[in-house]
């Protein structure tokens, strides 16, 4: 009995140091990822403080550790491309206010041209344009045919919304808007969702932990401050129910498993008082 408990605290102490190492191993990486990053995925990051980080990260590059570098270069490609191409692609959606004489509203999609239709007016193009630079340069280019014209753009991300909601699918939410919208927008969750426990991801690749996706829906984060992007899924998984008869026969395994245990120490140590 004194050998088998003993065994048992080992056991459980060997868990607890694997345990700890596991922890260690995912948090290091992660923690080398965030300091890195510095924000630059901000969604609303104008071209100065893009290069204002580029900056920084090619200052960082040749002492970088080989684990880091790669990393690093990554990014560098990242704004570097963002810098050039702008940050629109074909299907984004924004809205356009106009205010001269009267209010004007339209959606304004972006074609494959990456050309908008602004009205009756001739098209504007969002190459190279980045998201805090639009209201200005749309605002310039109908200036340049219309007088006194006041402009406002509101941006839109086109999100699929799946999972445990009553109406899945494609929707275009303002960004600074917080996702708890956007599950209302899809028809607000099931009575047997698990909203605290919603995946965010992009091509198939998980954005969020399971700890910043819960404390996003606590605290009502935005899409923008979620960096979600057009083409980005946000899942709502459904609560994980206990299967109550599968719990109680693995407890009469492991009792039975236990028992047998003590049973063979007791006749282990008979045998040897003979």
């Amino acid at each position: 009995m004194i050998i088998a408990s003993h065994w048992l605290l080992a056991g459980r102490e060997r868990c607890r140091q694997l345990l700890a190492l596991a922890v260690l191993v995912v948090a290091f990486p992660l923690a080398i990822a965030a300091q890195a990053s510095g924000g630059i995925n901000a969604q609303r990051a104008t071209r100065a403080q893009l290069d204002e980080q580029l900056t920084r990260l090619n200052t960082k590059l040749p002492g970088a550790k080989a684990n880091e570098k790669t990393g690093l270069q990554a990014q560098v490609s990242a704004i570097r491309e963002r810098l050039e191409t702008g940050d629109f692609k074909p299907g984004d959606r924004f809205v356009i206010s106009m205010r001269q004489d009267s209010v004007r509203t339209d959606t304004l999609i972006v074609r494959d041209s990456l050309r908008v239709a602004v009205f009756n007016l001739p098209d504007f193009s969002v190459a190279g344009v980045l998201r805090s630079e639009l209201e200005e340069k749309l605002g310039a280019h109908v200036g340049r045919f219309l007088r006194n014209a006041a402009v406002r753009t509101t941006l839109l991300t086109r999100v699929s919304v799946t999972g445990a909601v009553a109406k899945p699918g494609f929707y275009y939410a303002v960004p600074d808007r917080p996702i708890n919208d956007l599950l209302t927008s899809a028809g607000g969750p099931l009575p047997e969702a698990s909203v605290v426990n919603l995946m965010v991801t992009r091509v198939g690749k998980k954005l969020l932990s399971d700890k910043a996706a819960k404390r996003a829906v606590e605290e009502g984060s935005t899409l923008e401050a979620l960096d979600v992007q057009s083409g980005d899924t946000v899942h709502i998984p459904l609560k994980r129910k206990v299967n109550w008869q599968l719990v109680i026969q693995l407890g009469f395994i492991t009792m039975s498993l236990l028992f047998a245990l003590l049973q063979f120490v007791q006749w282990y140590y008979n045998r040897q008082d003979f």
